[in-house]
């Protein structure tokens, strides 16, 4: 779908003789030098190259001039820095520009063939040299024209690689259609072959593009007839070609190898032929040539990517002269395109044609008339600018005086076909899409004159031809740009097109407006001159642009009075931009700003002077967003009204599946256009097919659009059509769907739609979750208000709206309301069902239908069984195909009850147990014995006591067993609890005595008039059990109240470190013994036991914290990594199983360097993932293990906990030195004062260095995410803080 435009051109008078012969073009890559080498009117030969002329480089110099015939080749050495030059009587000549440069003589005589040179050609990489002599030998020399090999050209053997057929494929077992059998039996006789009349029976050489091989073409006189030998590097004959009767001189090799063309002289047809390496024909096209205007082939030759074949030719010109031009050939598709026809003004021949060495769309042109033009060409699709809706989306491409139209935006017409061909004077140049926003009329540029056509909207029909232009007459005034290709047309209004032209004189380019009149074929043309070389002219055919750039990526900007133009520079892209386009940015259209979009052939597209992608091929612009192709096979999506010129930009970040700014290609797909006026993608492959995609990024543009419209229809069939999830229609804005939701049903009134969005509904916001613009991520948006009732608010408004409209007519969507509801309300639907029943037996059938299919059969009777309707029921079990043998028997036993026990059985079937000992409540006392036995057998306890409250016999009862299981969870306060409410004392009694109760306790033995012993015997107990829980304050308590057991109580006090109360009971009790007896020996084991701890507390931490340097010193460098995240050996990961990963975390510290360890460590992305085994890992890290990966974390958990430890024992070592003193343990409280003292301290002192961030080792199992969390994020354990108390004793 591209074509081949003209960009720009240079042109330099060689000489002002007239060429008569061929001439020869050769050039410089590094230095850009440009040699010419023709024969003057004088038959003198003479060289010319650039680059010579002090201030004007593109000036030709001659470097030297000889004697002689023909020339044959001319190429330029790089290794040597000098010119080769071959003419036909045999002589080699080298020219040297430096030589020149210094005042030398420029050429060099290296030899001479006396037979003559009749075709020479050196190998790509220029170390051989073939030559095919007088004598029609082949000699292949070096470099340095020593040679190596020498060789007959004809001769009888056909070659290394001849082929031998054994029958298989011959003509004789093919399908000949109509001709029958007998076309079979018809023989060839190859040796009636001849050669052509056109034929200048002189041999060629052509190299493929590797220099493994070459190819000779001359006329081999045994057959009479031109034949093709293929050889090898080393000139051993690899193949002959297969007879071709009438193949003619024009030879050349494709670079990429896979072909061979030359041309053949049919009697009805002149066609371009083609071989492979083994010399077989491979296809061939033919040249549109008619009988008036018969054209002889001189050459053909291919460009440097092997994309186009130039194809030079001789016929004749309107005037009636033979002229010599330049046929460019392009293929798509297996069909070839006649691109570009290179005919020159006041019928000037193309003497000489040669396509650069490096810029493979860059032709070098030598004129009769002496001129060199350099033609600058680039591939283009030919499209209206307009970004208008009503953009009929037509693609043009150009083959000859074909031009092939096709508009995207209602077919795609695959090529090589096309929905609409219109047919020209001649060959066509450019064309040129009209002003209107429909892109309905072409301005076509042919070598004779401008063709007006008007398309029609929609491919069908014929185009008009509505005006022709002739091409502006040349004159003394205006020759020197007037004789020049006309580039870069531009139609920019009704009567007005803009071009530019070369002027040789000024060597500049002319900015050219033409004003015409339809019905008047003359142009009234005004031209100015421009600062510098035009490589490129745009016109936006809706913002009204007019651009131009510069081949340095100067921007200017035209505007158009009406006797003059003005031009502005605007803006300076950093490189060329063969590819550019005008847009507005801005998030509004009052802050709006233009911009120039530019792609350079490099892939690097820009916005203004702001790099956008580095890898762009191609780019469109459909309405505000920037579409461009990547040669990473992606598609990418810029919003250009997303966010001010500063701020846009693209991610880099590989994307979600819902990101809108990028999709995958197809490898090498290039874009031909969007359209406007549908959300469609067309790209073409590299084999030429096209593909129409629609990307989610204008899907959802238009589908936006539509909703702001509220055009909801639209917007549901463009979101059904393209896979889109429906809530978007709700979730783009929820108010304005609320508020214009009648209008959504009236719109979409179709059931089955209504039911499809309403079954898509969830509680979720796409527009964060899917649908985020810009490419942003889900952690930068914020979910809509009130998304968490979403279904359920929409479902509600919904089903109001269609009761409004006609329940019956909505019956399903309304249904569908019910069940999408979260939580279903299936009941409501099932009641609605059974409303319908009454009235419309059939409609509640079929909604019964559509109901089982949007719910399990099962659910709907379960559901109809709880309502107790029987009717319903059975309804719903025969609409669901239900086995009468598995429902009958259960419903006709149910018939035989009463109501409430019939209800009591419905609802135990459905394990509704609360709603069923209700209703066996009510079924009568009769069944109070069963309901006790279901209330224990669900534990129904609280709903049990609630129906029976006003019930007091019944309700003791229940209290009764509910208590008796409370004992037996033991759960005993609570059961204590329930029996005093069942007002059974004793068993309450017991159940507190369990619990520990004992004030309760005690209170019930008092109801109880216990005894005295009875008593006593209940405190011990209690005293047992309390101390056993350390409860000792309440068990000294206990002991002083009903024990009255005065050592008791202070044994209590001093197992409770309560050494001032244990000193005060015993003075206030009058037993001073106690003192020596109990209180001295429980101080003593108190400090004794205080010692010990602050000992083995002090003992830990010295071992920890040293522990915890020795890891912090030695510990390597840890990466956070996934240890296998760039690992590119584990394409089979999950052939690894859990078993057999030899991976530890350890390997941190061991440095292991196993495969097996870090190929299998990973797992595959399931396995690591199971709670299993993070659970076993979780232990480890609980463990803390020396020498695993998690002692560090471990340790510093450790001290965390010892520190706590000391800053609680502040009060408990305070209390205990506060009573030894005055029982004159002074040394040993000071002794204890001073050794805790100094322990706090240094925890104080240790906490700034152990506590700080932990760099820890991720989970094994761990997933992406959480590696990058750690990575970003280390670990901080909280530094704990010693409490403030004052502890100590000054005396001390």
């Amino acid at each position: 779908m591209r074509s081949l435009e003209l960009l720009g051109q240079r042109s330099s008078k060689v000489t002002s003789s007239e060429i008569k012969g061929r001439s020869f073009i050769a050039t410089d890559p590094e230095s850009l030098t440009v040699y010419v080498a023709f024969e003057d009117e004088q038959s003198n030969i003479r060289v010319a190259a650039t680059n010579l002329a002090p201030g004007d480089p593109n000036a030709f110099v001659e470097l030297g001039r000889c004697p002689a015939s023909a020339i044959v080749s001319l190429t330029f050495l790089a290794d040597l820095q000098v010119v080769c030059l071959c003419t036909y009587n045999g002589d080699i000549m080298l020219f040297s520009k430096e030589r020149f440069e210094n005042g030398d003589e420029a050429m060099e005589i290296m030899g001479s063939v006396d037979s003559g040179i009749h075709a020479m050609c050196w190998s790509p990489d220029q170390d051989l040299v073939v030559l095919v002599t007088g004598e029609k030998k082949v000699l292949e020399m070096t470099q340095d024209f020593d040679t190596i090999t020498e060789f007959d050209l004809h001769i009888e053997d056909q070659g290394e690689g001849v082929q031998h057929s054994v029958g298989w494929g011959s003509k004789e077992t093919q399908f000949h259609g109509s001709a029958g059998k007998e076309a079979a039996k018809q023989k060839v006789d190859t040796s009636k072959f001849g050669t052509s009349d056109d034929d200048d029976a002189r041999p060629r050489v052509s190299w493929r593009g590797d220099g493994s091989f070459f190819v000779v073409s001359d006329i081999d006189p045994s057959r009479s007839a031109r034949v093709i030998r293929i050889f090898n590097r080393e000139g051993t004959l690899q193949n002959t070609s297969e007879p071709v009767d009438k193949l003619e001189q024009a030879l050349d090799w494709r670079p990429s190898g896979n072909l061979i063309v030359s041309s053949q002289r049919l009697p009805h047809r002149h066609d371009i032929v083609f071989f492979e390496r083994n010399g077989l024909r491979h296809g061939e096209f033919t040249l549109r040539e008619t009988k008036d205007q018969v054209q002889r082939v001189l050459e053909v030759s291919w460009n440097a990517d092997s994309t186009i074949l130039a194809v030079w030719i001789e016929s004749v010109s309107p005037n009636g002269k033979l002229q010599k031009t330049v046929q460019l050939w392009t293929t798509k598709n297996y069909h070839w395109y006649m691109k570009q026809h290179i005919v020159l003004s006041q019928d000037r021949d193309v003497t000489g044609f040669a396509w650069d060495v490096e810029n493979a769309v860059i032709a070098h042109v030598f004129s009769s008339s002496g001129d060199y033009q350099r033609f600058a060409y680039t591939w283009d699709v030919y499209t209206s600018t307009s970004i208008d809706e009503s953009n009929s989306g037509y693609v043009a491409v150009i083959d000859g005086s074909q031009l092939l139209l096709t508009p995207f935006s209602y077919m795609n017409v695959p090529p090589p076909m096309s929905s609409l061909t219109v047919a020209t004077q001649s060959d066509v140049q450019y064309v040129a899409f009209g002003p209107q926003a429909n892109g309905l009329k072409i301005a076509v540029l042919t070598n004779q004159m401008i063709q007006l056509f008007d398309l029609p909207e929609r491919g069908h029909g014929d185009a008009p031809l509505i005006g022709q232009l002739a091409l502006p007459e040349i004159t003394a005034s205006n020759e020197t740009y007037a004789k020049n290709p006309i580039r870069q047309l531009c139609w920019i209004s009704e009567s007005k097109l803009v071009y530019c032209q070369y002027d040789e004189e000024l060597q500049t380019d002319m900015l050219c407006v033409a004003s015409f009149t339809l019905g008047n074929e003359a142009l009234t043309v005004s031209a100015s001159p421009l600062d510098g070389h035009i490589g490129r002219i745009y016109y936006n055919a809706t913002t009204l642009d007019l651009i131009a750039e510069g081949v340095d990526g100067s921007v200017f900007s035209i505007e158009l009075d009406e006797d003059m133009s003005t031009v502005n520079r605007i803006e300076q892209f950093p490189d060329f931009c063969p590819w550019i386009a005008t847009a507005r940015v801005g998030v509004t259209s009052e802050h709006t700003e233009r911009v120039i979009v530019g792609l350079t052939e490099r892939s690097k597209l820009y916005i203004n002077d702001k790099l956008i992608s580095s890898e762009a091929t191609s780019f469109f612009l459909r309405g505000t967003w920037l579409v461009f192709s990547t040669t990473s096979h992606s598609a990418r999506f810029l919003a250009l009204d997303s966010a001010p010129l500063q701020d846009l930009k693209l991610s880099d970040e590989a994307g979600d599946a819902y990101d809108e700014t990028s999709r995958r290609l197809e490898r090498g797909s290039k874009i031909v256009m969007a359209t406007q006026h549908k959300p469609s993608l067309v790209l073409q492959m590299p084999r030429g097919n096209l593909e129409t995609i629609s990307p989610r990024a204008f899907v959802l543009a238009t589908i936006r659009e539509d909703l702001r419209a509220l055009n909801f229809r639209s917007a549901f069939v463009a979101c059904r059509k393209n896979r889109i999830d429906l809530n978007i229609l709700y979730d783009d804005s929820p108010e304005r769907f609320v508020e214009n939701i009648r209008t959504f049903i009236e719109q979409v009134p179709e059931v089955d739609y209504l039911n499809l969005f309403l079954s898509n509904l969830r509680n979720e916001d796409t527009l964060v979750t899917m649908y985020r613009r810009g490419g942003r991520t889900a952690d930068q948006l914020t979910a809509a208000s009130g998304v968490e009732n979403k279904v359920n608010s929409i479902c509600e408004a919904v089903r109001n709206v269609l009761i409004e409209l006609g329940r019956e007519h909505y019956i399903q969507s309304i249904l569908s309301t019910y069940v999408r509801s979260s939580p279903p309300d299936i009941e409501s639907a099932m009641a609605l069902l059974s409303e319908l029943r009454e009235t419309n037996m059939a409609a509640a059938e079929d909604a019964l239908k559509y109901t089982i299919f949007l719910c399990k059969a099962a659910s709907l009777y379960d559901v109809a069984l709880g309502m107790y309707n029987f009717p319903l029921v059975l309804m719903v079990a025969q609409q669901a195909q239900m086995d009468p043998k598995e429902y009958l028997p259960f419903l006709q036993e149910l018939k035989n009850f009463e109501k409430y026990y019939q209800r009591y059985k419905i609802d135990d079937h459905l394990k509704r147990y609360e709603k069923a000992i209700k209703n066996l409540s009510m079924a009568g006392d009769q069944h109070f014995d069963e309901l006790l036995d279901y209330m224990q057998k669900h534990s129904l306890y609280h709903v049990a006591i609630e129906e029976y409250a006003h019930k007091k016999q019944q309700k003791l009862a229940i209290l009764e067993v509910y208590a008796a299981h409370l004992d037996f969870t033991n759960n005993f306060e609570e059961a204590g609890i329930v029996y005093t409410m069942a007002g059974n004392s004793v068993k309450a009694l017991e159940s507190y005595r369990m619990a520990g109760c004992w004030r309760e306790a005690f209170s019930i033995a008092k109801q109880l008039k216990y005894t005295e012993e009875e008593i006593h015997s209940l405190a011990y107990d209690m005293i047992e059990y309390l101390k056993e829980k350390r409860r000792f304050q309440e068990a000294a308590m206990v002991a002083r109240d009903y024990a009255k057991d005065i050592e008791e109580v202070v044994d209590c006090l001093l197992k409770g470190s309560l050494w001032k109360e244990a000193e005060r009971t015993s003075y206030t009790h009058d037993r001073p013994d106690l003192i020596e007896t109990h209180v001295k020996p429980g101080l003593v084991e108190g400090y004794t036991q205080m010692d010990d701890d602050i000992d083995e507390m002090l003992t830990q931490f010295h071992k920890q914290s040293a522990r915890l340097v020795e890891l912090r010193t030695k510990k390597p460098e840890v990466s956070i990594e996934n240890p296998m995240a760039n690992d590119e050996s584990l394409d089979n990961i999950d052939m690894f199983s859990d078993t057999t990963s030899m991976y530890s975390q350890f390997t941190r510290y061991t440095n292991a360097s196993s495969r097996v360890s870090s190929v299998s460590s990973q797992g595959s992305s399931k396995s690591r993932k199971t709670s299993k085994l993070r659970k076993k890992e979780e232990r480890k890290r609980a463990r803390g293990k020396k020498g695993s990966v998690f002692e560090e974390e471990y340790i510093v958990n450790s001290i965390k906990k010892l520190i706590e430890k000391a800053s609680t024992m502040q009060n408990d070592l305070g209390n205990l030195i506060r009573a030894l003193v005055p029982f004159e343990y002074v040394e040993e409280a000071r002794a204890i004062q001073e050794k805790f003292e100094k322990f706090i301290k240094e925890l104080e002192a240790s906490i700034a260095t152990v506590f700080v961030p932990l760099q820890l080792t991720v989970s094994l199992y761990a997933t992406l995410e959480e590696y990058e969390e750690a990575k970003n994020n280390p670990k901080i354990i909280d530094k704990p803080v010693i409490a403030k108390v004052d502890w100590k004793l000054q005396l001390l």
